[in-house]
């Protein structure tokens, strides 16, 4: 902890409330007075004239459960302004974890959010089984940004039930009472909810376990959420299959909402070729919300622009013959693509396969050949345009591009148009979430980290859809509140200090750049620096004049309520 006088600055709280000019000095790492032409006490300062100090932004669904074992540094949160993620979403955590359900549930999580399996096993240093272990070495671990941890229910049952149960059957009540009993223990020790996961398939397209609990083993866990104040549920339910959104979310209100539990799922979409369903979403929000249940839906602000390679990850999972030779030894990807009986296979999967509203395989004309490993191109088509200039069907085409460009080559998805009035509208509600942008998952796809300076950018600076007292309410406040983070999220006497300090002609998301520092030799996208002026966590700088410190303040924090 530090003591520091942000000076000369127009803070924005958090709140919403409007902006005003202030100085701002932290204490032993807390905010202890917010005014204008504050007296230094020779504390450092941070000059922020011509320039907005917010509360630090907070990231609400991340992945970075290993990162911060072997990245500590969390690059490029802190250059973004973010000093507290939540991680443990999608149903998955690291903790409570029992060293024989190890291997399948990371197997699992490396796979569905497209992490080295080698940097979990050999840089993690797994001295915990249950979350009070877990807890203090995430304390002992410092980063540059707090964590905050959902319990994975995929961990929960197979950690209870063994790997091979959980993927096959219902639980018993022993087991049931004996996944309740790991989650109250963690949720004492400071885990901040459970997330759960109703939509995955593992790498051998089968259900994840937790599509097979039945509603009595929600319930329990339910009502164990509800014995722990501020305690969450995050569900991801079956987002792009529109016969089924409904129903999922309906099953989760109707356990959530008798005990009084909050909630978030995914998801009101947000692209301008999804208007049917977002008109959808949008009135199970409205119905939900009317019915008295306390379910926030998430909302992406973003438009993504994902990098599709060929070396592992889930693109094909829908194409049983594509999934299995992305995710298969490299040694023999070539061969592969070449065998006649594959290539058969292959076309029949691809066009029997089960169509989304989400996937870019049905929309082979918004995926681009991008990079090539080779150089043999061709570049800057889409994978539609190159299969008809060729004339030959799409699978075909695709795998003769591979053979010639090699397996490190690369698409890029077209960004989607999204709907950014209807957007800034929901963000606008009290009761919606944002800033769910995987942050350390899918390292060759994207890189979702920085996403939250968009909101900044587009939507207050370049379209004026939003204030900046709107947008920065839903990157702190908002999301500090529906958390149960209540010591933080805001600047106000007492609060955590987090801060971060922009000027909006300053800022900018700036383009992927590849960086080749996994543990296991591979590469992953992270971004340049934003332009953010300093970031601040607990009163010490984690960048300072746009630059990273190098500071690790971050610790693993809880509910505050």
């Amino acid at each position: 902890m530090a003591d520091l006088l942000v000076r000369g600055g127009t803070v924005v709280d958090g709140t919403g409330a409007p902006a005003v000019r202030a100085d701002v000095r932290i204490t032993d790492g807390v905010i202890a007075e917010v005014g204008p032409d504050l007296e230094s006490r020779g504390e450092r300062e941070i000059d922020a004239s011509g320039a907005y100090v917010s509360p630090g932004f907070i990231e609400a669904h991340t992945h970075v459960d290993g990162a911060m074992w072997w990245n500590p540094d969390l690059d490029p949160l802190p250059a973004y302004g973010t000093t507290t993620v939540v991680f443990g979403n999608c149903g998955m955590s690291v903790a409570p974890l029992q060293k024989e359900a190890r291997g399948p549930v990371l197997d699992l999580f490396t796979f569905l959010e497209d992490l080295p399996l080698d940097a979990f096993t050999t840089h993690v240093p797994w001295t915990w089984e249950r979350w009070p272990e877990y807890r203090r070495a995430c304390e002992d671990q410092k980063t540059t940004v707090n964590v905050a941890g959902f319990v994975g229910h995929l961990t929960l049952r197979t950690t209870v039930m063994g790997a091979e149960a959980a993927w096959e059957r219902a639980a018993t009540p022993e087991e049931v009472a004996e996944m309740a009993a790991l989650l109250d223990e963690s949720l004492a020790h400071g885990a901040i909810g459970m997330s759960t996961n109703v939509f995955d398939k593992d790498r051998y397209l089968k259900l994840v376990p937790t599509r097979l609990a039945e509603d009595a083993e929600f319930e329990a866990l339910v009502d164990v959420l509800a014995k722990h104040p501020g305690a969450t549920l995050q569900m991801i339910t079956r987002f792009n299959e529109p016969e089924n959104i409904d129903a999922d979310v309906e099953r989760f209100a109707n356990i959530c909402g008798p005990r009084g539990v909050r909630g978030q799922w995914t998801a009101i979409p947000s692209t301008v070729r999804e208007d049917y369903l977002r008109e959808q979403t949008i009135a199970l929000h409205r119905r939900i919300r009317e019915s008295g249940v306390d379910f926030w839906p998430n909302v992406p602000h973003k438009p993504l622009e994902p990098f599709f390679n060929f070396e592992r990850a889930l693109t094909f999972q829908r194409v049983a013959a594509w999934n299995e030779w992305i995710n298969g030894p490299a040694e023999s990807k070539l061969d592969v693509l070449a065998d006649p009986e594959w290539r058969a296979r292959a076309r029949e999967d691809y066009d029997n396969r089960i169509s989304s509203s989400t996937s870019r395989l049905d929309r082979p004309e918004s995926m681009i050949f991008a990079i090539s490993e080779t150089g043999a191109g061709p570049l800057d088509i889409s994978w539609r345009a190159y299969a008809e200039q060729e004339g030959k069907h799409l699978s075909d085409a695709l795998a003769d591009w591979i053979i010639a460009n090699g397996i490190k080559s690369c698409m890029k998805g077209i960004p989607d148009d999204f709907d950014e009035p209807v957007i800034a509208d929901l963000f606008k509600e009290p009761h919606t979430l944002t800033n769910i942008n995987d942050s350390g998952a899918h390292l060759q796809l994207f890189c979702g980290s920085g996403e939250n300076v968009y909101l900044l950018t587009r939507f207050v600076r370049d379209t004026g859809l939003l204030t900046v007292e709107e947008a920065v309410h839903n990157l702190t406040g908002k999301l500090a509140g529906f958390f149960g983070l209540g010591d933080r999220g805001v600047i106000a006497p007492g609060k955590a200090g987090d801060l971060a300090v922009f000027a909006l002609d300053e800022i900018e998301v700036r383009p992927e750049v590849k960086l080749y520092d996994n543990p296991d030799g591979s590469w992953r996208f992270s971004r340049g620096n934003s332009g953010v002026r300093a970031t601040v966590v607990g009163g010490v700088p984690t960048v300072l004049a746009a630059e990273p410190t190098g500071a690790r303040p971050g610790t693993m924090i809880g509910r505050s309520n």
